[in-house]
């Protein structure tokens, strides 16, 4: 099989992730230092803390708060800010994850919601984000790097915008932690989702929420945290005030192991050969003309695109490449609905590829001829 859904799950994960889960697995998962207040030598909960600073540019590990992803991260952020009676900014190219906790809000009359349209690459100029803000407006909420066409913001200026204008920035990096470089404190942003699962080489269910000094979140939830059992409400103090129940130890160990290996091979030299791999996809399709290539050559990140092959839907493109040349892509909306229109692609979707450091350059020429075989196919039963 070729696998290139990696913008869903990255697959397959580095050896020393498979090593580091099932040693885990092997011995009891209890630690002294599950807090992350200790900085024992073999405390992997706080390394894996600090190996995320290092790659998001955080200056505390101790403001990276562990969750089981993406969408309880931001579910965190845009209701531990306690936005009720004001205005929210997102945008068009948002992950569900984005959307459906804010139209939530809006639907129970808790805020009202402004979103910005994209381009037909789905990119954001940051001034329409200011232009969409208003007085009462108390968060911005963007999606970093776009799931469905790979197009990055520039969340610097969006941050300079948005804190301007008094409003807190929430950023959705899940496509671009690990991927593309990010820098949370130099881009001042007040608030980071990630996912593990993704191209921080972790197993599904960890993630977490970079949290910037000042700002306050009420928690999501409250209960036990293995330290101060005879206080009767949630401990204060960071990270704990958000890592309430018991810690995703085998989670936690995978993405200790991911950041590792990352940071060991070298992030640049793993940006550098995915994005050699996407962009000879798109240069040879581009030549292809019944093949519609979905991007922004000047903002994209270059670790995933999507597509489209006149006269099929992209669930029939889909099913081609795995039945006839086992090659597993991803096809539809790719829970990001709202970018439909603007790259005119509804109600069908795309087809997106994104390969992985593990890919090789044979398996996309695979690829590449698999798309034009499928192309002649539908031109000859014409």
């Amino acid at each position: 099989m070729i696998y290139l859904n990696n913008a869903a799950t990255s697959y397959p994960k580095p050896q020393s992730v498979i090593n580091a889960v099932t040693e885990c697995l092997s011995r009891p998962l209890l630690h002294s230092s599950r807090t992350g207040f200790e900085r024992e030598r073999d405390d992997y909960i706080y390394l894996c803390r600090e190996n995320l600073s290092k790659l998001l540019n955080v200056k505390d590990p101790l403001h990276i708060v562990f969750s089981s992803g993406s969408t309880e991260s931001l579910n965190l952020a845009i209701k531990g800010l306690q936005l009720k009676g004001s205005h929210v900014v997102t945008t068009a190219i948002e992950h569900n994850s984005v959307l459906r906790p804010l139209k939530t809000m809006e639907l129970y009359g808790e805020i009202s919601i402004s979103v910005v349209m994209c381009d037909e690459n789905a990119y954001i100029e940051p001034e329409w984000i200011g232009e969409a803000m208003n007085s009462n407006t108390k968060a911005v909420v963007v999606n970093h790097c776009s799931n469905v066409t790979g197009t990055i913001l520039d969340i610097k200026e969006i941050a300079r915008i948005a804190h301007q204008n008094g409003a807190v920035l929430i950023v959705d990096a899940s496509q671009s932690a690990g991927s593309v470089p990010i820098d949370f404190d130099g881009w001042d942003i007040d608030l980071l989702a990630f996912t593990g699962h993704k191209s921080l080489y972790g197993i599904q269910g960890i993630g977490g929420l970079c949290i910037k000094d000042g700002i306050e979140l009420k928690p999501l939830k409250v209960g036990g945290t293995g330290i101060l059992s005879e206080v009767l409400l949630q401990p204060d103090g960071l990270p704990i005030y958000y890592e309430a129940g018991t810690p995703n130890t085998p989670g936690i160990i995978s993405l200790w192991a991911g950041t590792e290996f990352i940071l060991n091979e070298g992030f640049e030299k793993i940006h550098a050969y995915k994005s050699k791999l996407v962009k000879k996809m798109i240069n040879e399709l581009s030549e292809v003309p019944e093949v519609k290539i979905y991007y922004d050559p000047e903002h994209s990140s270059y670790s995933n695109f999507c597509f489209n092959i006149d006269g099929m839907v992209p669930e029939e493109v889909g099913y081609m490449l795995d039945s006839s040349f086992d090659i597993m892509v991803r096809t539809g909306l790719h829970c990001a609905p709202l970018v439909l229109e603007p790259l005119n692609v509804f109600p069908w979707g795309t087809v997106r590829a994104s390969p992985s450091y593990f890919t090789t350059a044979e398996e996309i020429d695979t690829f590449i001829n698999a798309i034009k075989d499928i192309v002649n196919f539908i031109k000859y039963k014409k």
